[in-house]
C-alpha cells in the first residue's frame, strides 16, 4: 500500500486509490466488467467499479465485507450480527454488477383515497407478527442506507464527520439501488448543507428535483422520499409544520391525524435526543409535494450522536461514547425488534474481530440468555455488558494493526 492510499490489482497493474491516473484506469476497468483486487490482504476480495455522476468510485462487492483486512475501508462485518442478515437475497437483493433492488413495505404512490400513516414505533409494537424479511420497513430503509453509505463505521483516524459527509456518501450509496418504482436517487432529496450566499442556487436545484414528482393526470401521485435533521415542529392550521436543518425555506406539514400518531411514536427519541448533548435526530419520510410545500405520508426517526452514529438508548450511546478513540461497526437491528439478540457493533482494533453485546437493561433474563448463547455460537469472539449491571466492563485492548498477525 502507498503511502497516502488504497491498492488494489487489475491483471498484472498495480495501482492505488492515489494515483493520478485513477480515473483512467478505472473507466478501463468499467468498460471492460473487470474486477479489481483489494490489495488488503493476501484473500485479494474482488472490487467493482461503478460510474456515479460522471465519476468512477470503487466499491465493495456485496458480501465480501468480511474477507478485507481488519484496517481496511472496505471492510464489513457478517451480516448475521445485525439486522441485516434476514433481509440480504430478499428485501435486499445485489446482482453480481453491484446494483441493488430493494423491495419496499411501505407504499411510494398515492391511489385513490390517502393511505393511513405509519410510524416506526407503531411498526415496532407489532413487528414480531408483522416483519417480514421480504420487505423493508421505512425505518430499515434508513437503516440500510446508513450501512450503505458507511455512516455506521468509525475510525480514530476519522477526526470528525460532518453533515457535508454524511450528504455525500449517502447521495452515492443511492446511486447504484433500485426499487420497483425505479432509481431511489430519482425520489430521495437528502438536502446538502445551507449557505445563505447560495440559497438562490438551492432552492433552484430543489424545485427542479421536486418537479419529477408532481403529480400527472390520470397517473398514481409518485411520493418522495426525505430524508433529513428534524429540528422541531410548529402548529399549522391545519395540522404541523416540521422544521429541518438545512431546510430553512422550504415548508413541510403533516395533517392532524398524522400529527397526533406522531406525537405518540416521536416523543421517546425526541426526549432522547434532547437529553443527549451533541446528538441529532434524523428523520426518513415518504412524502407528496404540493404546490411549493410538501406533505408528509410516513415517517420514521432515528437517534444519532455527533459522529452521525446511531443510538437507540442511554446504555448503547454509553458504549458509542467509551468507543470514541476506537475503531468499529455499529450494527442496525432493521426489521427486527429492539430486543432482538443482535451485537450492539463489532470492534475493529482488537486482537481481532469483537462482537460487542450492550442489551438494554430492561431485557428479560430469558431473552438475554437467547442472546447470551447466539453470542457464543458467533463467528467472533464476544464481549458482553449484563443487562443487569450497572457499570460497564472494560472493553478488549486496543493493538495497534502492525501488532496485530
Amino acid at each position: 500500500m502507498s503511502a497516502d492510499g488504497k491498492c488494489y490489482r487489475l491483471g498484472h497493474v498495480r495501482f492505488c486509490d492515489d494515483a493520478p491516473e485513477l480515473q483512467g484506469i478505472l473507466a478501463r476497468a468499467h468498460d471492460g466488467h473487470a474486477r479489481p483486487l483489494c490489495q488488503c490482504c493476501e484473500a485479494e476480495p474482488p472490487m467493482y467499479v461503478a460510474l456515479i455522476n460522471g465519476v468512477f468510485h470503487l466499491k465493495r462487492m456485496p458480501g465480501t465485507g468480511h474477507a478485507h483486512d481488519l484496517a481496511c475501508p472496505s471492510f464489513d462485518p457478517p451480516p448475521e450480527l445485525s439486522g441485516l442478515g434476514p433481509l440480504s437475497g430478499q428485501a435486499i437483493v445485489t446482482d453480481e454488477a453491484g446494483d441493488t433492488m430493494l423491495r419496499l413495505g411501505f407504499s411510494l404512490s398515492l391511489r385513490g383515497s390517502r393511505p393511513s400513516s405509519s410510524t416506526d414505533e407503531d411498526e415496532a409494537d407489532t413487528v414480531s407478527v408483522t416483519a417480514s424479511p421480504r420487505r423493508l420497513r421505512l425505518l430499515a430503509l434508513l437503516h440500510y442506507l446508513w450501512d450503505a453509505a458507511g455512516l455506521t463505521t468509525w475510525r480514530k483516524a476519522y477526526g470528525r464527520r460532518s453533515w457535508w459527509i454524511v450528504h455525500r456518501e449517502l447521495c452515492l450509496a443511492t446511486a447504484r439501488a433500485r426499487t420497483r418504482s425505479g432509481p431511489l436517487s430519482d425520489i430521495l432529496f437528502v438536502p446538502p448543507p445551507y449557505v445563505l450566499e447560495d440559497k438562490e442556487r438551492l432552492a433552484g436545484e430543489r424545485r427542479r428535483f421536486l418537479h419529477r414528482l408532481r403529480p400527472v393526470a390520470g397517473k398514481p401521485t409518485g411520493l418522495g422520499l426525505l430524508v433529513a435533521e428534524l429540528k422541531g415542529q410548529e402548529p399549522a392550521q391545519y395540522g404541523r409544520k416540521l422544521r429541518f436543518k438545512h431546510l430553512p425555506d422550504f415548508s413541510v406539514f403533516v395533517d392532524s391525524d398524522t400529527a397526533k400518531r406522531f406525537d405518540r411514536a416521536a416523543a421517546r427519541k425526541v426526549r432522547l435526543v434532547e437529553a443527549t448533548p451533541n446528538s441529532h435526530l434524523m428523520a426518513i419520510a415518504t412524502f407528496a409535494v404540493k404546490g411549493s410545500y410538501a406533505e408528509i405520508r410516513e415517517i420514521a426517526l432515528m437517534a444519532v450522536d455527533g459522529r452521525w452514529i446511531p443510538f437507540t438508548g442511554e446504555r448503547d450511546h454509553a458504549l458509542l461514547q467509551a468507543l470514541a478513540e476506537r475503531d468499529f461497526v455499529r450494527c442496525l437491528p432493521y426489521n427486527l425488534p429492539a430486543d432482538a439478540p443482535i451485537a450492539t457493533a463489532v470492534l475493529l482494533d482488537g486482537d481481532g474481530p469483537i462482537a460487542l453485546y450492550a442489551p438494554a437493561p430492561d431485557m428479560t433474563a430469558d431473552r438475554e440468555e437467547d442472546l447470551r448463547r447466539i453470542a457464543a455460537e458467533g463467528i467472533y469472539p464476544a464481549w458482553h455488558w449484563p443487562a443487569d449491571l450497572f457499570d460497564m466492563p472494560e472493553l478488549p485492548r486496543r493493538v495497534d494493526h502492525g501488532a496485530r498477525t
